[in-house]
């Protein structure tokens, strides 16, 4: 299947999108990894070419659905044309893919600006309308698996070759905000279970409705919380199924000598410090399954054994009278920035820059360090450092820490000595009222031979 085959359409009929894979992409491996997604797919309703080249967004899902299944050597079923896969092996499934879109008088995307792009690496607490757009995103992603129960209920359940005891999956992937990539599944989890996030805790509160975002219209939430959905046994769901997400794998793979842009992940640890930000290469690769999700229904009648995905890369959430369980082989991914190139200083201030936004409530900071002095001679043994990546304010700070063992090993390991630049992690101990008592290395990533 040739999916940049020349349909006649007229050139304004075309996806912006399409038309920048076509024409911009061609050199630097996008276009590649995007003819491996489609490789072995077959066009059921001989429609899909011009649905991807003029409406593109739920065509260039279903062809990363079908590259996932693939690399999980699923075996698809296409004598069928819906719903979208019949999985028949490792276990029977039916999936359903839909994409929510930016509402018709929303921001769309063309109007994204740099501050948009840059948002990427702003968490939660730091973003402006944080709240207004995840109500946004819950009500868009209602709306879309709506409409595909629906069609389940009405529709696929009387086929005669539909099997009742199967698990229904809607796979879901949201292009609904014009910074949809770094929604994580927060609305996810508030739309399913109830699980509101409260970004200034980092915790997630109890609810059951939200008001329609500029309008006094009641929302429920929750809807897994009890049997009226039990027709559906869970959601795929991904935000960060973009242009990058070809980017990020091009560069991962190495597919072309050719970089036009640099690629930054924002991942979530279930460890402290909890966010971590890499610098996307064949060293530090992105992999096809990461930024997806998979939520259980706890009340389906036809649950989806959790075996399938396990051990896959794919976070698996299940609900039950506890609470919620997150399960995982790998970090998740939060977002992505995808951005022209730069010098390698300026990309890796930015994802320091990135870690110290989203770590700083556990008080972390990454940074490149000047060591000013090793004192290994009192008790505590200590190092000061000084830190050369500028702030905003322009000052360098200079910090006391305290060494333990692991850190002495280290310091000899390395042969670090006064004048020496490092790469390091260090965090601070509070007291009782919130003030710094102590510093302490988390890690030494590197030393440094001078500052670029």
């Amino acid at each position: 299947m040739n999916i940049f085959e020349d349909l006649k359409i007229k050139e304004e009929k075309l996806h912006t999108k399409y038309k920048l894979i076509r024409d911009n992409l061609q050199l630097t491996g996008e276009q590649e990894i995007l003819r491996d997604w489609v490789g072995g797919f077959e066009d059921r309703d001989n429609k899909i070419v011009k649905e991807f080249q003029t409406t593109f967004h739920s065509t260039f899902w279903e062809f990363y659905l079908f590259a996932i299944f693939k690399e999980l050597n699923f075996k698809i079923d296409f004598s069928r044309n819906r719903p979208d896969f019949i999985i028949e092996s490792p276990s029977k499934l039916y999936i359903e893919a839909v994409v929510s879109n930016i509402k018709q008088d929303g921001k769309q995307e063309t109007e994204r600006a740099l501050d948009d792009i840059l948002s990427m690496l702003e968490p939660p607490f730091l973003q402006r309308n944080f709240y207004n757009e995840l109500d946004e995103s819950i009500v868009r992603h209602s709306n879309a698996i709506l409409s595909k129960s629906k069609k389940y209920l009405n529709e696929y359940s009387a086929l005669d070759y539909i099997d009742n005891t199967v698990p229904y999956i809607i796979a879901l992937s949201g292009y609904d905000q014009i910074n949809y990539g770094n929604q994580y599944i927060y609305p996810m989890m508030a739309l399913l279970y109830g699980a509101y996030y409260d970004m200034e805790n980092d915790t997630y509160a109890r609810k059951k409705s939200i008001l329609k975002p500029n309008s006094q219209a009641d929302i429920s939430i929750g809807i897994f919380n009890d049997s009226k959905m039990e027709h559906i046994s869970a959601i795929i769901f991904s935000a960060t199924i973009t242009l990058g997400k070809l980017t990020s794998l091009s560069l991962s793979q190495n597919k072309s000598l050719l970089k036009t842009n640099f690629v930054i992940a924002i991942r979530r640890d279930t460890d402290k410090p909890h966010w971590q930000p890499h610098v996307i290469n064949e060293n530090n690769p992105e992999e096809l399954v990461d930024g997806l999700f998979i939520f259980h229904n706890p009340f389906s009648k036809n649950k989806l054994d959790t075996s399938v995905f396990r051990n896959k890369g794919i976070m698996q959430i299940t609900a039950d009278e506890k609470g919620h369980i997150f399960e995982n082989d790998r970090l998740s991914l939060f977002s992505r920035l995808n951005h022209f190139p730069s010098h390698n200083f300026i990309i890796n201030s930015l994802a320091f820059e990135a870690f110290n936004k989203f770590n700083a409530k556990d008080y972390y900071r990454m940074s490149f360090y000047k060591i000013l002095e090793i004192d290994l001679d009192i008790e505590p043994k200590e190092m000061t450092i000084l830190d050369v990546d500028n702030d905003s304010s322009g000052y360098n700070l200079s910090y006391i820490v305290d060494l333990e063992e692991k850190d002495i090993s280290l310091i000899h390991e390395l042969n670090l000595k006064d004048e020496d630049s490092i790469v390091a992690i260090i965090y601070a101990k509070l007291d009782n009222f919130g003030n710094t008592t102590q510093w302490f290395f988390h890690s030494i990533l590197q030393k440094m031979h001078n500052k670029t």
